[in-house]
């Protein structure tokens, strides 16, 4: 059996995964900690721009990254603030000799806005380490923004974010997905839009999303370490783990074949939805 990338999920209901936003600012709306602090010391009222934003590796090792959002803003109203208005000139030099010309238009804006605005998101790394039983995902509210280096899917349904952070869909991945070097590559084509979700009543709906819930809350009891701590193998915390039990087994019962043995089984179950799926295309 061959899975087929495509563009939209497969299965109805299921909202689309999207790259997150592709700044092609050549560094001029990105900022460390200390960048950003230094900016907002010389032009106070920048500080009302700044958001907090993910790339895979700000988000997997807890490194803090900012941006200049002025998504919303004409460019001339930022005429009085002259540190913008710097950047978004450098911005603007910088993609009229770029290969897409046309985005100097913009040049205050990210090149692509991709992230659903104003609304939750599950947030997916496109690249992390096979190592890891599970891929490191998190679920973020409407404050924060993602580069192109992750997948996001904006929704306000946690239990969404149940699913795809289960074992049933990590089986799903390890399979089909691609890989770089031997590392995970997360896709919408291949990942995301070919796996066959459970169909779902509100009950197990509301038991999957508590135990969604229940992961996040446990990881937050760790706030010193990093998910790239929480989730090597070696490492884990045993408290984290059984949340994750918990949550994989509630997913796990949404599947014909249920209780399962191991992936092997997980695949089998899977791959006979996916071929129902497609038989109907």
């Amino acid at each position: 059996m061959f899975i087929e990338s495509v563009s939209k999920p497969l299965c109805k209901g299921i909202p689309n995964m999207n790259f997150g936003n592709m700044p092609a600012d050549g560094g001029q709306l990105l900022f460390t900690t200390e960048e950003k602090n230094s900016f907002i010391k010389e032009e106070p009222q920048s500080i009302t721009f700044f958001r907090q934003i993910y790339g895979s590796e700000e988000f997997i090792n807890g490194k803090e990254r900012w941006c200049l959002w002025l998504y919303g803003h004409k460019i001339e109203d930022f005429d009085g603030m002259p540190c913008i208005k710097k950047r978004i000139d450098k911005i603007r030099e910088i993609r009229l000799n770029s290969s897409r010309p046309q985005l100097a238009g913009i040049p205050h804006l990210f090149a692509q806005i991709t992230q659903p605005l104003g609304m939750s998101f599950i947030i997916i790394p496109s690249v992390s380490s096979e190592f890891r039983e599970y891929i490191p995902m998190g679920y973020l509210d409407e404050s924060k923004l993602a580069t192109n280096l992750c997948m996001v899917v904006g929704t306000e349904d946690i239990s969404l974010f149940g699913i795809l952070t289960s074992k049933m869909h990590m089986a799903w991945v390890k399979t089909v997905g691609g890989r770089l070097e031997t590392r995970y590559r997360y896709s919408a084509q291949l990942c995301y839009n070919t796996f066959p979700f459970p169909t779902i009543n509100d009950e197990m709906k509301n038991q999957i999303k508590e135990a969604a819930e229940n992961v996040l809350v446990t990881r937050a009891f760790y706030p010193e370490r990093t998910l790239a701590e929480l989730y090597d193998p070696e490492k884990m915390p045993e408290d984290l783990k059984g949340a994750h039990a918990v949550l994989d087994d509630m997913v796990d019962s949404c599947y014909p074949g249920y209780p399962f043995a191991n992936d092997e089984a997980r695949l089998e179950c899977l791959f006979k939805l996916y071929e129902k799926l497609t038989s109907n295309k």
